[in-house]
């Protein structure tokens, strides 16, 4: 009962598990870049020798694939990352909806001055980011990993992005995820209070660079692959 109340019942609860959750789904999304970068590397990189038998990014792509569905501890990664992805989403509709309440029908003046119009639109950018997500996993997770009916999810990524549609809302997608980020880092490390005040300008800093690097390069990814 104490765990339930302290971590359902609280807004400091709610906020924690808030952090937690978006920590890891950073994290993932760090190794998740490295995997699809070798989407765009020349096959000229590839030499026989060095990669065993691997002679494009073709070969280097599905057999990473491979190993991602086929290694167990992988897998039991990537359910805690589907719970975590459930628990963000479901915890940010929670805090929307107390903060809402408390708020009331009274009216209230406050004071934006020093925020930031992406960090008053995390809402909004969360759902666009969640209906990307959506369609990214139905698109490659989906058919490569849960219906088996794509073997070749090289081909299956490359064919995809060759259509100017589907880059245009993975963009949009990237874009979302990129200030979503860029707000969600800096403040899960606040929430967790695991640093100084002084610190805190370090970590917004971090932040705001992280967000910059992971999405421009996600982003280059889908166009490399459309224009190639």
């Amino acid at each position: 009962m104490a765990f339930k109340k302290g971590l359902f019942k609280t807004s400091v609860g709610r906020k924690n598990l808030m952090a937690v959750t978006g920590l890891f789904i950073a994290f993932f999304l760090i190794i998740h870049l490295i995997g699809n970068l070798i989407l765009v590397i020349p096959d000229s990189w590839f030499p026989i020798e060095f990669w065993g038998g691997v002679e494009s990014a073709h070969d280097m792509y599905n057999a990473y694939s491979h190993f991602l569905v086929h290694f167990w501890p992988i897998t039991l990664v990537a359910w805690i990352l589907y719970i975590s992805i459930i628990a963000h989403a479901i915890d940010a509709l929670l805090i929307t909806l107390n903060n809402n309440k408390a708020k009331g029908d009274k009216y209230q003046v406050t004071d934006n001055s020093t925020s930031t119009w992406y960090s008053r639109n995390m809402g909004v950018l969360g759902t666009v980011v969640g209906l990307f997500i959506f369609i990214h996993m139905a698109q490659f997770w989906l058919k490569y990993k849960v219906l088996g009916t794509e073997h070749d999810l090289y081909d299956l990524v490359v064919t995809t992005f060759k259509q100017w549609w589907v880059v245009l809302v993975y963009e949009i997608g990237i874009i979302a995820l990129g200030f979503h980020l860029a707000h969600g880092v800096e403040s899960a490390h606040r929430s967790l209070g695991a640093y100084p005040k002084g610190m805190m300008r370090v970590i917004k800093y971090i932040a705001l660079c992280f967000s910059i690097v992971m999405a421009v390069l996600y982003a280059i990814i889908p166009i490399i692959i459309y224009f190639k």
